[in-house]
């Protein structure tokens, strides 16, 4: 029986070291060569916007729903019945205060009217010469005060037929604009009935609206932002203030119902007008505004990509994440009230595309418009 040959053993283990030892190093010259590789290239970086963090004052708001009132505004109506005999002016047209609008056909009373006044004229003739002969003694005091009493009852049949001519007659109460109406000469008309709305011309609109209860009471002169309510949603608030406000809470709506005034040179409102009113619900407020594209959110919560500049490159920086609570989103800009610091410059546009540490260059620094003091959302 042949002894186990150690010498082959060993041969086949250093050949078989040898094989293993060369397959390493060619690895190890692999991945050396392709760590030196990628090294030779630049670093991956993102270009973004940037923008500088801002101090604002920002109000809370709550936005109602108002409509829009003229103050000098009036509906027409006849106090008695009969034919129309004139309309005075049509439908849309202007019209200057005392000017008469309709009229029903007052032939009867003027030819009435026409009777009492020569009847007038006699009595009063009458009456000046019994007065003579008073003063004479020639007559009795008795006949005088007939006479005086037949005068006195005249004149007030003349403006009882008056007083009549004057309710089938409806004269503008103010400078304004008609409304539409269909009323023709020759319509017949009924008591009390309604003809048309008449608007006035005034500098100012009123804009009435109502706040629910557990809202704060709004002061006199205090100030509200309204808009009309467009299609698009594109039309622009304006400043109104508040000139009056009703004495007790609705027991329906459980709302203060409040009257606002804005000038008619900033809103050209048509009455009963649907507007949106921002109605300011605590003081003022200190907030952070940035642009709104600055602002991210994930399941972590919002975020903004604070921007600090690296030292081993010249005009790049480093993103770094900064969690921030958003008040509110007021003109296409967030208010953060915590998480950054006034000056600081943080990625705007592209700032989805950032990560932690990642490289940055920036295209151009933007300014965000200041938000105006006592407004908001």
């Amino acid at each position: 029986m042949k002894k186990p040959s150690y010498s082959a053993w060993l041969i086949m283990l250093i050949g078989v070291s040898a094989v293993i030892g060369g397959l390493g190093y060619y690895k190890y010259v692999e991945i050396t060569s392709a760590i030196e590789m990628a090294a030779s290239f630049p670093e991956h970086y993102e270009v973004v916007d940037a923008t500088e963090v801002e101090i604002s004052e920002h109000t809370p708001t709550v936005s109602v729903l108002g409509s829009a009132r003229s103050p000098l505004h009036t509906e027409l109506f006849t106090e008695l019945s009969g034919k129309v005999a004139l309309v005075g002016t049509p439908a849309g047209g202007s019209a200057s205060k005392g000017d008469v609008l309709f009229q029903l056909n007052i032939a009867e009373e003027q030819a009435r009217i026409k009777s009492a006044r020569a009847r007038e004229r006699h009595a009063r003739s009458v009456f000046n010469r019994y007065k003579q002969l008073l003063a004479s003694n020639a007559i009795s005091r008795e006949k005088y005060d007939q006479a005086y009493a037949d005068l006195i009852v005249i004149q007030s049949e003349i403006e009882s037929l008056q007083a009549v001519i004057a309710k089938k007659t409806v004269t503008a109460p103010f400078d304004g604009i008609m409304g539409l109406h269909d009323l023709k000469q020759g319509d017949y008309v009924s008591a009390n009935q309604l003809i048309t709305n008449f608007v006035g011309n005034s500098d100012k609109i009123w804009i009435e609206f109502s706040v629910p209860q557990f809202y704060p009471e709004l002061a006199i002169n205090a100030s509200v932002r309204v808009r009309n309510i467009d299609a698009l949603g594109a039309s622009s608030y304006q400043v109104a203030h508040i000139i009056a406000k009703d004495t007790q809470i609705s027991d329906t709506t459980r709302s203060l119902k409040y009257r606002a005034e804005i000038d008619r040179n900033l809103a050209h409102y048509t009455p009963n007008m649907p507007l949106e009113l921002l109605i300011p619900i605590s003081d003022n407020h200190t907030v952070y505004q940035v642009p709104a594209v600055a602002v991210n959110q994930d399941m972590y919560g919002a975020y903004v990509m604070k921007l600090a500049a690296n030292e081993n490159e010249s005009g790049t920086y480093r993103a770094h994440r900064l969690p921030v609570q958003v008040m509110a989103e007021v003109n296409g800009n967030k208010l953060i009230t915590q998480g950054v610091e006034a000056g600081e410059l943080i990625a705007a546009a592209g700032a989805f595309k950032l990560y932690e540490g990642l490289l940055v260059r920036v295209r151009n620094t933007q300014t965000s418009p200041a938000l105006i003091a006592a407004t908001g959302e």
